[in-house]
């Protein structure tokens, strides 16, 4: 089993935004010009698959023309901020992520899959809304502090540490609410939540990952038979958009690297007494429920019932 260096490897060019990235797992920063977001929004709608709904990343997509060049131009137009706040780094993936209006857009409290050994390394996400984010369009929610609570091999066969108090997790969130073009950037194992889109408007948004200079990329699996154990793969920098799982069999080991054999694992698991212990409570679930359409229900206890289903639709 790993653990995390005492010190992460410096991203950023400015002391405070590193001291403030590694206290809390994010850093909010300008980022996109109107000009930027327009090209960007046009790009969208150029290449967009038209079967698309839900929450869907173009990474999803089987479309390998929408992956390549979605990637290729948010990377392109993410140059000049990146260079701007960070320094020693490359970029691996730029990719759109996308809520069309309904209650399937919803996406689950999750930490992102590992891609680096973050025993060394820091893998980072730069999420750009190109639309001013609300709680009823779908924005953001982190838990700060949250991605130096374990040491953890992420992947969607991977039992996640908090999965028997995710739905109380909900409670301790932050909603981060964005103008459009401003940046979150967030390191890749930190907690966040995004509630269903229910404003009549797509939200768009702009994702790019990037990592240290000279990284080592890994992504982990799990077997059942195997318990005690997580399988490591090494991968190249096109993981991202050759990884045709993603959309389907996300759960079957994967089809693309070189296998390194097994690392222990101890599967670590938290409660809601450790919730309470080391998180402070936000009003996350209050702002959630209000946001869930209110007619033709006006009773509070409907509602409830309401925020439920939306809850085990996400999760």
């Amino acid at each position: 089993m790993f653990k995390f260096p005492d010190k992460m490897l410096k991203l950023f060019c400015d002391v405070k935004h590193q001291d403030e990235f590694e206290k809390n797992g994010f850093v909010i920063l300008p980022f996109y010009n109107e000009k930027e977001i327009k090209e960007l929004e046009a790009l969208y709608y150029r290449l967009h698959p038209i079967n698309e709904k839900g929450f869907f990343p173009s990474t999803f997509s089987g479309d390998k023309n929408y992956r390549t060049v979605a990637d290729a131009e948010i990377r392109r137009m993410c140059e000049p901020g990146i260079e701007k706040y960070c320094e020693n780094i490359k970029v691996v993936c730029g990719s759109f992520i996308v809520k069309s209006p309904g209650p399937e857009s919803g996406m689950c409290v999750h930490q992102d899959m590992s891609l680096v050994d973050e025993s060394r390394f820091t893998g980072i996400n730069i999420w750009v809304p190109l639309v001013d984010l609300t709680i009823e369009n779908g924005a953001l929610f982190v838990l700060p502090g949250s991605h130096r609570v374990f040491p953890t091999y992420r992947g969607s066969s991977i039992p996640e540490f908090f999965q028997n108090v995710s739905e109380q997790m909900i409670d301790y969130l932050q909603p981060v609410l964005l103008k459009a073009g401003e940046a979150v950037f967030f390191d890749q194992s930190i907690i966040h939540f995004s509630p269903p889109n229910y404003s009549d408007k797509i939200r768009i948004v702009t994702n790019t990952y990037f990592t240290h200079k000279n990284t080592e990329y890994r992504t982990y699996y799990f077997d059942k038979t195997q318990p005690g154990y997580v399988e490591a793969f090494a991968q190249d920098d096109s993981f991202m958009t050759n990884f045709q799982q993603f959309g389907e069999n996300i759960h079957d080991r994967p089809k693309v690297g070189t296998s390194l054999g097994l690392v222990e694992y101890n599967f670590p698991k938290i409660d809601t007494d450790f919730l309470e212990k080391h998180f402070t409570k936000t009003n996350a679930r209050e702002l959630i429920l209000n946001a869930v359409p209110k007619q033709p229900v006006e009773n509070t206890v409907e509602r409830k019932s309401i925020f439920k289903r939306v809850m085990e639709l996400i999760n």
